[in-house]
């Protein structure tokens, strides 16, 4: 065995060590050389990171594209608000778990169990709209929360686990650009059937069966996903899978990642990174004309694509810099627009409330470019700050269910930030409330994120020829100050 898989497993030895636990229990496999010229293709760390995105293309970003319609397209955005807070408290629930989850189900059979949920959503928003039937639009969106649960942490732990140092930005780009692709068909859809509509109220109930078909793809899409024991990296470095462990120790290990210092730490930005989505949805549903909310549905998404991928290939990828300095650049690329666009959205939500009508700005509107700029510079930001948190949580776990764990943790927290912002968003009176605590948390989330970033190694644990500094728990957390950080905790 070379040193650098030596090293490799000693990283997750020292992660996962438990008293009185023997180290045989956890194995770094040896996938099985490919068959043919497709076998190569289809096992390869690229491909399968190719069928999340399509995934993702075919769930999250069509119920992204809905959502970017404002209110979920309909004349009144509180309803759809508190669907959406019961989705995804579901998701929450389901993703705290996802550790133990995956360690005895596996990724792929939670991928296609999350993937057969999709066309739930677009249905539930289909109903409503053509037969006003509210309970089913709760109902239907806590059914897809569950199912998008399952979908949420496999789909983190390929993301975190399968890219290969150097690539980790570019594949990231991918996943994003294909999840903001599907929103921009969705937004195309939208425009299409909704551009002759200058006035204010529901987008036409057609859209949705439109939404529902583009869902419905997902389910068999998601069978060409490959165990992660067959998966073939272009490096050659493995894809690190524990052994199954008992339930009890499953839980042990989830409750120790819960309460590691870096968690903590990350769970502010965590918490932070989505609780955007209702107050923006709400903001475009409240001050925008229906076919402006379609051209947003369209703009939104085009952007995203663009800005991610010149992300992940100039700053989170790119070689002149360290893993450290990287993490310092990319998070500072979106806080500072992140912060001065909110600063710009709170003034216009003052006018606007000053106003004796609620303005319903359309593309065409003298006011239109300075109410809607902000709410896509914000956006934008949005995506970048996921796509660095998943950057950045890549840095110190390298395993499959290492992953699992901390990204299901991550997304539960995550999920709850969304389900407070629907929440918060449902109750007609909240007005400057959603606002005002979207604002703070992008304020108090950027100490402790600095507390992470300081952590970084400046190399990662398989990066080639690179040395060993990456563990979670164990000795070289001790160099990177992870031991004094606990003790000041």
């Amino acid at each position: 065995m070379s040193d650098s898989r030596t090293a490799q497993q000693h990283a997750i030895m020292t992660e996962y060590d438990l008293p009185h636990e023997p180290e045989e229990m956890d194995v770094l496999p040896t996938p099985p050389p490919p068959k043919n010229k497709w076998d190569k293709l289809y096992r390869s760390s690229l491909f399968q990171i190719c069928v999340v995105s399509a995934l993702a293309f075919c769930g999250p970003a069509m119920a992204d594209a809905i959502s970017g319609l404002g209110g979920g397209g309909q004349a009144t955005p509180y309803t759809v608000s508190a669907a959406q807070a019961a989705s995804y408290s579901a998701t929450a629930l389901i993703s705290l778990f996802g550790g133990p989850l995956a360690s005895r189900m596996g990724i792929r059979l939670m991928l296609i169990i999350g993937a057969s949920t999709f066309a739930i959503n677009g249905s539930a928003y289909y109903v409503n709209s053509k037969y006003g039937i509210q309970w089913y639009l709760i109902f239907g969106r806590f059914l897809y929360g569950l199912g998008f649960g399952f979908w949420y942490v496999a789909e983190a732990a390929i993301i975190l686990s399968y890219p290969e140092e150097g690539r980790r930005g570019h594949y990231l780009a991918i996943w994003v650009g294909a999840r903001n692709l599907g929103q921009l068909v969705g937004g195309s859809i939208a425009l299409s059937r909704n551009a002759k509509n200058a006035a204010a109220g529901a987008i036409a109930t057609s859209t949705y069966l439109i939404f529902v078909g583009i869902e419905a793809v997902g389910f068999p899409v998601s069978f060409l996903i490959c165990s992660p024991e067959k998966v073939r990296r272009s490096d050659g470095v493995p894809i690190l899978l524990p052994a199954k462990k008992p339930i009890k120790t499953e839980m042990m290990l989830l409750w120790k990642a819960i309460i590691h210092p870096r968690m903590m730490l990350f769970a502010p930005i965590a918490f932070y990174s989505y609780f955007l989505g209702g107050v923006m949805s709400t903001y475009l549903a409240n001050y925008f004309s229906v076919r402006a909310r379609a051209l947003s549905s369209f703009v939104v998404p085009a952007s995203i694509v663009i800005f991610t991928g010149l992300y992940g290939r100039f700053v989170l990828d790119n070689k002149r810099m360290n893993q450290r300095t990287r993490a310092h650049v990319g998070f500072w690329v979106f806080m500072i627009p992140s912060i001065a666009t909110f600063a710009w959205i709170c003034a216009n939500q003052a006018k606007f409330y000053a106003m004796t009508t609620a303005p319903k700005h359309d593309w065409d509107s003298s006011g239109w470019a300075v109410a809607y700029l902000p709410l896509l510079i914000q956006q934008i930001c949005a995506y970048l700050c996921q796509s660095y948190i998943y950057w950045l949580i890549s840095c110190f776990v390298v395993d499959v269910q290492g992953n699992a764990r901390n990204g299901g943790i991550f997304r539960c927290v995550e999920a709850v930030g969304q389900a407070v912002s629907y929440g918060i968003n449902s109750n007609v009176k909240a007005k400057w409330v959603p606002l005002g605590i979207n604002f703070a948390l992008c304020i108090l989330c950027i100490f402790p994120t600095m507390m992470v970033i300081q952590t970084v190694p400046e190399y990662r644990e398989d990066a080639k020829n690179k040395p060993s500094e990456i563990t979670y728990g164990g000795k070289n957390d001790e160099e990177h100050g992870m031991n004094d950080m606990s003790k000041k905790l």
